[in-house]
């Protein structure tokens, strides 16, 4: 059974991610995503059960290997992504900044961003983030962005990634996109940048989220830039697999209709 999982495993990491040799230790969204082929295939609930107990154990294994350490980074939560976006009243003098830093909460949080896909870590590569012409708004509640550079495209192809409208305003994606281009402007270049059209770097993304967390009086040291990833990932991950149960529950009702 650990060989065969392993096998399909491998079968789907090539088809997705254009290698038949997962890099370790895996990506947090390749589980749900390996789910939802499976069920796909339309394999019995009993095998996709059995395949991701085979896969977890032969992770764990091949991981211990690799001496990877254990990840002690919190997740940003909605609830405290509300409490950093209120914090911004009272961190940052800027109207403008306040709204950029806003948008970029936002964004990382709902569109599963890695912090630098958005901002720069040099100005020498300001081109390789989410650039505005990158950004379409499909209408008043839904919003498109669309990149090629992130992590491990080996093939280059876009990805488009779709940003929905949120109940909860004012912490609503969408709006603050729209609110915050409005105050940008349509001018090439970084969708994420000062007044003067220079880019965000990652330091100072990170020197907000810091000033923010401790404003908040949330440990610094255990909030960084990618807990925004880690939060909506984890929520994905629950939401796939009561959507495998669901499937499940229900195959097995129709054996007896």
């Amino acid at each position: 059974m650990y060989r065969r999982a392993w096998s399909v495993f491998r079968e789907f990491y090539a088809q997705f991610y254009g290698s038949a040799n997962p890099s370790l230790p895996l990506f947090p969204h390749c589980i749900p995503l390996f789910i939802s082929y499976l069920s796909f295939r339309k394999l019995a609930f009993s095998t996709i059960t059995s395949y991701l107990a085979a896969i977890s154990y032969v992770h764990k294994l091949l991981k211990g290997f690799t001496g990877s350490n254990v990840d002690v980074r919190l997740p940003v939560t909605r609830p405290v992504l509300h409490e950093l976006i209120r914090s911004l009243r009272f961190t940052n003098s800027s109207a403008f900044q306040r709204s950029l830093y806003a948008t970029m909460f936002l964004v990382a949080f709902y569109g599963l961003f890695r912090i630098g896909e958005l901002a720069t870590k040099s100005t020498r590569v300001a081109s390789s983030v989410v650039q505005f012409n990158n950004l379409t708004f499909l209408s008043t509640h839904e919003a498109k962005i669309s990149i090629s550079n992130y992590k491990h495209n080996t093939s280059n192809r876009p990805f488009d990634i779709i940003l929905a409208r949120e109940v909860s305003q004012p912490f609503c994606p969408v709006a603050a996109l729209l609110q915050y281009c409005s105050t940008r402007g349509d001018r090439p270049g970084p969708l994420f940048c000062q007044a003067d059209y220079s880019p965000i770097s990652v330091h100072q993304f990170n020197r907000e989220l810091q000033r923010c967390l401790a404003f908040c009086g949330l440990d610094t040291s255990r909030y960084k830039s990618h807990s925004f990833r880690i939060a909506t990932l984890q929520t994905k991950v629950i939401l796939m697999r009561k959507y495998v149960l669901l499937v499940a529950g229900n195959r097995r009702r129709s054996k007896f209709i």
